[in-house]
């Protein structure tokens, strides 16, 4: 089972590392998380960025660390009105302007590659996309949870 909460940006995100801190911050008062989780993902996307862009050009990216660091599978979702820059997943050196932002704090390999799976297949379907930027919070999480836990979306 994967824990989701899913938050709005505030003024503070001004850029990536923001933007991974201010999704860190809630999995880390829940205790889902190290405190060094924060920063082990920020060192990660500097060498290895996690931005996606879509079909649609719309930006996301899937920033996550060292799962020592995690004490309990969890996704922070983070909805940016003013979208920011991480580099681009295929080739750093390009970038994407991201509007989402899904931190996946996971405590195993076994446990990333099949969420990771998961996830993208969310990323490729539109109707899904266009609700996770207007809906409400619960119900954006509910979505994800229900979808993650589904064998609508198994990749094998």
């Amino acid at each position: 089972m994967v824990y989701v909460v899913v938050n709005d940006a505030d003024e503070t995100v001004i850029d990536y590392q923001s933007a991974i801190r201010f999704a860190g911050e809630p999995l880390l008062k829940l205790n889902n998380i190290k405190s060094e989780y924060i920063q082990a993902c920020i060192d990660r996307e500097m060498d290895f960025p996690t931005g996606l862009s879509l079909a649609d050009g719309q930006g996301v990216a899937m920033p996550h660390g060292d799962s020592s660091f995690v004490n309990e599978d969890s996704i922070s979702v983070v909805r940016l009105s003013n979208p920011v820059t991480f580099g681009l997943m295929e080739d750093k050196k390009q970038k994407v302007k991201v509007a989402l932002v899904f931190n996946l704090a996971l405590s195993s390999g076994e446990q990333h590659i099949k969420v990771l799976k998961k996830v993208i297949a969310l990323f490729q379907d539109e109707s899904f996309m266009k609700k996770s930027l207007a809906d409400s919070h619960k119900n954006i999480a509910r979505e994800i949870k229900e979808r993650l836990d589904s064998d609508e979306l198994r990749v094998e």
